[in-house]
């Protein structure tokens, strides 16, 4: 039995189907119209809803999320907060969030507004506040006022952050956190949610074609936008074994289950190159759900991560219950949204070694938008040098130029044991066009993507000269 409670009232489900979305049945069982459905695939940003629940010291966190591509499943014993739980109907005036929007000239034609006070209500609501406030925005689309005002409403909200403040929509959180604390286990005949390894190896040979679902962020849109219909799933969001991160001999062993936006603290503490990549992992409110599992499973060949992982040498676990193997991200993508994963398999960790002394290391991705959108080019690089300034050691690999993910040794062959200068540089660009064939498609070129490759490589040794100033003219 699934349970789940909006705003105040705890809503038990009896019949809903695995592929039910939350703004479904927000919109057509609850009647709270306030979350729109402006995309159905999480870029817009209008269905925006802020999630309660309790983290790893028991307390609650807030966070926003998209509903029109979030299973109502997986917000099992979890509070979910809309637009109409900010209202003070007693005092008869705007939410603090609310009132600092209008304050700001922040809305105009109001479609999108909801979202962006949802947004901006989960940035009111935590701990200290962020060093960018307008980070809560990334996932909020509007046509309208330019960001100028939404962003100064962004600023001002990030003050309530960390400090009490009349909230009208503030749960009873002892209350909530008690019945987080005591509902029990999902029992579902179609949406399975295993607690450990052990269950998931069972749920796997007991229901051989159910599908599997961390997040949900890109299998949900099978369901809302190719109107596919999902009978069984099994979500692998709560498997211990898929949680976390942990030390090993060479270097650390992150759950494949694990949020992006948690991936991200840990790589802008160890791997601080890495941090604009993957905060331009789709908007926070995509990482909040996206885990580094679901993007390796589906395998895209302009996914962000696969690049990134061959970058920093990493490889990828695969566990049948039983076994466990271990794969270069370049050897288990087989070819176009093809990989090496077997029926009863999953993907359930990532390991990346420890970064070398001397390493210089960089990650691109080149996109018609910064923020929440796909890739024309990614390119990433790990370069060290000896004594002498010969290159002992490099990786150079690259998404969008071909139908998966590629390491180009090719070219790491033409740059180890050269010198790392202008010419070996000027030798390497020029062998691009005869290494990759990339395709023409609505965001690039081939010759494009040929160029960017190209300006990138050119951009990772100015760079790595020490040359400070951004040189966006190479991207």
């Amino acid at each position: 039995m699934l349970q789940i409670m909006i705003n105040q009232q705890l809503e038990t489900v009896a019949d809903a189907r695995a592929d039910t979305m939350l703004l479904t049945y927000l919109r057509e069982q609850m009647e709270l119209t306030g979350s729109k459905e402006g995309c159905a695939s999480g870029d817009c940003g209008a269905c925006t809803v802020v999630v309660v629940e309790l983290d790893d010291q028991q307390q609650l966190r807030y966070r926003q999320i998209n509903a029109c591509i979030t299973p109502l499943h997986a917000l099992h014993g979890k509070q979910v907060i809309t637009v109409e739980q900010l209202k003070n109907l007693q005092a008869n005036q705007l939410h603090p969030v609310q009132q600092a929007v209008v304050d700001k000239h922040g809305s105009q034609c109001g479609f999108c507004t909801p979202g962006i006070i949802m947004s901006l209500y989960a940035l009111s609501k935590q701990r200290q506040a962020p060093a960018h406030p307008a980070e809560y925005l990334a996932g909020n689309l509007c046509r309208c006022t330019g960001y100028g005002p939404l962003i100064e409403a962004a600023n001002d909200v990030a003050e309530l952050a960390g400090v009490e403040y009349f909230d009208p929509a503030q749960p009873d959180e002892a209350a909530v956190k008690t019945w987080q604390q005591q509902c029990t286990t999902l029992q579902s005949g179609v949406y399975h949610r295993p607690q450990t390894r052990s269950e998931l190896t069972e749920l796997r040979a007991k229901y051989p074609e159910a599908q599997l679902i961390a997040g949900g962020t890109d299998l949900a849109l099978e369901i809302t936008q190719q109107l596919k219909d999902i009978e069984q799933l099994i979500d692998m969001s709560a498997v211990d074994d898929l949680q976390g991160i942990s030390e090993t001999e060479q270097g650390w062993r992150v759950g494949a289950a694990l949020p992006l936006d948690m991936f991200h603290e840990f790589m802008r503490e160890h791997f601080p190159s890495t941090d604009e990549l993957i905060e331009r992992l789709g908007s926070l409110t995509i990482r909040r759900r996206g885990t580094l599992g679901g993007s390796l499973g589906h395998a895209s060949p302009i996914g962000d991560i696969a690049p990134l992982l061959i970058s920093l040498g990493g490889s990828i676990e695969i566990d049948d219950g039983t076994n466990r193997q271990l794969f270069a991200p370049e050897d288990y993508i087989t070819g176009y949204r093809q990989t090496r994963l077997q029926n009863k398999q999953w993907i359930s960790a990532v390991h990346l070694p420890r970064p070398q002394p001397g390493t210089q290391h960089a990650i691109y991705k080149v996109s018609k938008r910064f923020e929440d959108d796909i890739a024309t080019v990614v390119l990433a690089l790990s370069l060290r040098v000896d004594d002498a300034q010969r290159v002992k050691h490099c990786i150079i690999s690259a998404g969008g130029i071909a139908a998966k993910s590629v390491r180009l040794r090719e070219l790491e062959a033409l740059l180890l044991g050269q010198p790392f200068n202008q010419i070996s540089i000027d030798k390497l660009k020029a062998a691009v066009p005869l290494h990759i064939s990339p395709l023409s498609d609505v965001r690039a070129s081939a010759e494009y993507r040929v160029q960017l490759v190209q300006n990138l490589l050119q951009r990772f040794y100015l760079e790595s000269q020490q040359i400070t100033t951004r040189l966006t003219d190479y991207a």
